[in-house]
């Protein structure tokens, strides 16, 4: 599905489902490594008493964390859902071992699991073969000899995943979200976003400059000399920037009102008189006629005028550049991988050494056949009565939402009406999908590591456009069973949790009610209020892009937004770089709110249980343990690069003011720790919507 600008939200700043050639989860070594704690949703070991928790209670939760687990060379972050990640994917690991093991008992899927995984750690074969499983994409390229040949090329190499130009995909239509449609949006880029060609600070010049020698170095390996590569780097940054200004920044990307453009195949025709979309449609088996979504008119202005005045040389330079970036992970010899890794990873983000090979295996061959891997894994570690568990806890933060709606004091009763009805039309996805997704058509090479990336990019590709025109299938996931993580979804109106997020540390059967609704019934609440933040609240209750609220409700719900944006523009992330207010207000909307709707859930829970408040266990009370149980999911070590650039292009706050900046706006947590006004974690001006 298309998700340029209209992006499901993520509940984890990095959304490590996606497999991209920017690996920077950690390393494990050959060697068994060294039995590691159990880990827990509430872990007193983790607390340091030597910290006052009303001075900051993020130091005081994880600094026993932060002891335990130093920095690894190859992370340019690491915290709890790394951890578990990291568990997850040994559970795969062993998975796709047992499965690569030749056998005629072999299922189709394990065939094909167990081959790519094979395959992309064969890199002896790799490295011999070097570039020429690629050669016959880069001589299609070389055979363009005009820009009217652009169209047949660029839908190819869509096919198989060159993020060139642009891009053309399905997704449910703005106005009627139960049909898909043809969305064209801005894309084409090599650095993260468009302000990476935009800022003029010292930093993001040396970055540019790091890139375009990332790319020259990218072109030497090709066969380029060392002036004809320097010279096509300059090209490729040249077209790219003029690509970027045209683009929405990320930050307007955030409100759908800016992607909005309804039109039909036939007026982007008329759009692009020096491109034909005719013979671009054609090429790509997609509907070459009905209605279409054109995110960004400027951009596609720009684009139309590019391909004009932009000589054909410098066309085919750029995309070759896109084709060798798409393919330089693990599917080129080791100099192309540790060439990308060190750019991306490196460079950009800090870490200092790359992950296994087995590691970035098994997460491409999760995002390639991701439900085939995760048929096998949630059969192995996701017992039923497990997703019962979660869907119960689902269903009673939906109910502390229902009554945390009914006491709002600024909105009003029309307004309540309708924001009922949306809750009571969330659909709940637990675990897995209700329908496994069909391979069959997939053929998985064993030997062949480019062929079957390029064949799993095509399939996707192609199953893509092919719901153009078709009802939205409100059961499929965007994300795979095993991953650590969990999003919603504001045109389908649903909220999806993983099986691989539903264990310690961050829900277990075997903890308290305090500890699971503390820290996974934050989540659930997070995702749930991502439905009514600033992105979400802009769509009915079926996820139609339409207006339900008064007009002074919305005033007074811009100006409670106002005071969180204005709380997170004053955090200076790391010298130099403050959080972006507007780019965050929706995950920082979500994490306020999603936190109190599981306080208000899990008061409830107390409540029929008759539990004593004053009890403790571990040390604590049922309501301290609770909020520790929250602060200890976000325990991380961070990069002072990463950490600029998620102050600079993530959507997501970093995770230390996902603990204090939160809770410094929750008086229920200061009289939890009994902390007075004059102290930090105590905001003298709190902000709340939900």
């Amino acid at each position: 599905m298309f998700r340029t600008g209209i992006a499901s939200h993520c509940f984890f700043a990095t959304c490590i489902f996606v497999f991209i050639a920017t690996p920077v989860l950690c390393q494990n070594a050959a060697a068994p490594a060294a039995r590691k704690p159990a880990l827990h949703v509430f872990d007193p070991s983790l607390i340091d008493k030597s910290v006052d928790p009303c001075q900051n209670f993020y130091r005081y939760s994880c600094n026993g964390w932060f002891k335990r687990n130093p920095l690894p060379a190859d992370q340019a972050a690491y915290g709890r859902f790394t951890e578990l990640y990291e568990l997850n994917r040994l559970h795969l690991r062993q998975i796709l071992e047992a499965a690569a093991i030749p056998s005629s008992a072999r299922t189709p899927n394990e065939q094909k699991i167990g081959d790519e995984y094979a395959s992309c750690m064969d890199t002896a074969a790799m490295d011999k073969r070097g570039l020429a499983p690629l050669q016959p994409e880069l001589d299609r390229i070389v055979a363009l000899q005009s820009s009217a040949g652009l169209p047949v090329l660029l839908a190819h190499l869509h096919a198989i995943g060159v993020n060139a130009f642009f891009s053309m995909g399905s997704g449910p239509d703005f106005a009627r979200s139960s049909q898909m449609i043809a969305f064209y949006g801005a894309g084409g880029l090599g650095l993260p976003e468009r302000d990476y060609y935009t800022r003029t600070d010292a930093k993001s010049m040396k970055q540019r400059r790091q890139y375009v020698a990332h790319v020259q170095k990218i072109f030497t390996l090709a066969g380029e000399s060392e002036p004809q590569a320097a010279s096509d780097a300059a090209t490729v940054l040249a077209i790219e920037t003029r690509l970027a200004k045209a683009s929405l920044t990320i930050t307007e990307q955030r409100d759908p009102q800016n992607l909005n453009h309804p039109t039909t195949v036939a007026g982007m025709e008329e759009l692009l008189t020096h491109f034909s979309l005719a013979d671009y449609l054609a090429a790509a088996h997609a509907p070459a006629a009905g209605k279409a979504n054109d995110m960004e008119p400027k951009f596609f202005a720009e684009f139309n005028t590019l391909v004009a005045d932009t000589p054909i040389a410098h066309i085919r330079t750029y995309l070759r550049w896109q084709l060798l970036h798409a393919y330089a992970g693990t599917s080129l010899p080791a100099s192309f991988d540790h060439e990308s890794w060190n750019f991306y990873a490196h460079i950009l983000n800090g870490a200092e050494k790359q992950q296994a090979r087995w590691k970035r295996c098994t997460s491409r061959v999760d995002h390639e056949l991701g439900e085939a891997l995760g048929q096998v894994y949630v059969a192995q570690y996701f017992p039923p009565a497990e997703k019962q568990q979660a869907l119960a806890m689902t269903l009673a933060i939906e109910k502390a939402m229902d009554k945390d709606i009914d006491g709002l004091d600024w909105m009003s009763a029309a307004t309540k009406v309708k924001a009922r009805q949306k809750l009571l039309a969330v659909m709940n996805k637990i675990g897995y999908p209700d329908k496994w997704r069909d391979y069959s058509k997939l053929n998985i090479v064993r030997g062949d590591a480019l062929g079957n990336q390029m064949r799993a990019r095509n399939f996707e590709v192609a199953r893509d456009l092919a719901k153009i025109g078709k009802p939205v299938d409100k059961g499929e996931w965007d994300m795979t069973p095993p991953t650590v993580n969990a999003y919603y979804d504001p045109q389908m109106n649903n909220v999806n949790f993983p099986a691989g997020y539903f264990q310690p540390p961050f829900f277990s059967g075997k903890e308290d009610a305090a500890a699971n609704y503390g820290d996974m019934g934050s989540t659930i609440g997070h995702e749930l209020t991502h439905g009514f933040d600033d992105e979400g609240r802009q769509y009915d209750k079926d996820g139609n892009l339409k207006d339900w609220w008064t007009r002074q409700d919305e005033d007074k719900f811009n100006q409670r937004a106002a005071c969180m944006i204005n709380q997170y523009d004053a955090i200076e992330a790391v010298p130099g770089v403050h959080l972006n207010g507007k780019l965050t207000l929706g995950e920082n909307l979500a994490d306020l709110g999603g936190l109190w709707l599981a306080w208000i859930a899990w008061q409830d829970q107390a409540q029929a249980a008759h539990l004593n408040m004053h009890a403790t266990m571990d040390g604590y009370t049922p309501d301290q343990r609770f909020w520790i149980a929250y602060a200890q999911q976000w325990c991380t070590q961070t990069r002072p690069e990463q950490l600029r650039s998620q102050a600079l292009d993530n959507p997501h706050a970093p995770d230390e003011y996902r603990t204090n900046s939160v809770l410094q706006d929750l008086p229920a947590f200061a009289a939890s720790f009994h902390c007075k006004q004059a102290d930090k974690m105590v905001s003298p001006h709190p902000c709340r919507v939900w």
